[in-house]
């Protein structure tokens, strides 16, 4: 029931964006809104409540970069162009062996998962709980050394140990994150991780959203966001040793193995 509902939504969408490009070309020409939007935000900004002004330039900022994200799907195809331009999967790939056995944790559309088949060498069991995600995944990015399956990692066992897992923006999404760290070696049999979280310190807005009782995270459905030491005191509580951090691009980027 739940998956006919996302269908029937996403239908909804697409019939609402090709009713409303027309719409929009004809009624709302892109200069005018333009300049009446930049009004907008200088009326705003003019306000003598500077705490509420700032509050609601910071409310249109965080809407502008959710559209913003959105239209990097929808600019390069139903991926997000960040793939492509940071060229993040290379991290990933660099650090697996060819035939190694990969679990990729919350693989989404399944990008990266391809990638490790394909330029690493590696065989991937990749995991999320979203069908609609995992349907993507099947019909952009089929592999023979990939299989997309719909699980939690929490509860999921391989059929045989995989070397590496991979958990790439999945962590800062999840409560239980020790408990997770702590069985992929105790049941999926991993002895790498190879782990990317986002940056809590990004910029400036950070402290100034804090400051005003704004929500913070960059992204809504977050439960934390890290630091160096954050990520190395949870994943030495699950018994992990993090190697050395790179940071960029907002990320913190980590290998880490296990003891001995």
């Amino acid at each position: 029931m739940r998956a006919a509902l996302r269908r029937l939504r996403r239908l909804a969408g697409r019939v609402r964006r090709r009713l409303l490009r027309p719409l929009g070309l004809l009624f709302f020409p892109y200069r005018l809104w333009r300049a009446l939007f930049r009004l907008w935000l200088a009326t705003i900004r003019a306000q003598p409540d500077r705490r509420r002004a700032m509050r609601r330039l910071l409310e249109v900022y965080a809407d502008a970069v959710a559209e913003m994200d959105r239209g990097a799907i929808d600019y390069d195809g139903g991926v997000h162009a960040k793939h492509r331009l940071t060229r993040y999967h290379d991290f990933f790939v660099e650090r697996v062996r060819p035939g190694e056995r990969v679990l990729d944790v919350g693989c989404h559309k399944g990008e990266l998962a391809y990638d490790l088949a394909q330029r690493a060498g590696a065989v991937v069991v990749a995991l999320d709980l979203s069908p609609w995600a995992l349907d993507f995944a099947r019909r952009r990015f089929p592999h023979p050394r990939v299989t997309y399956i719909q699980a939690d990692a929490l509860t999921y066992r391989p059929a045989e140990p995989v070397d590496v897992a991979v958990l790439s923006n999945v962590l800062e999404h999840l409560d239980r994150r020790v408990e997770l760290l702590r069985r992929l070696h105790e049941q999926a049999g991993a002895r790498r991780l190879l782990v990317r979280v986002p940056v809590l310190a990004r910029d400036w807005t950070v402290p100034l959203r804090q400051e005003l009782g704004l929500p913070y995270f960059s992204d809504p459905t977050h439960k934390v966001e890290y630091d160096p030491e954050l990520l190395r005191t949870e994943l030495a509580a699950a018994g992990w040793e993090m190697g050395e951090p790179l940071l960029l691009w907002g990320e913190i980027w980590v290998e880490a193995r296990l003891p001995g």
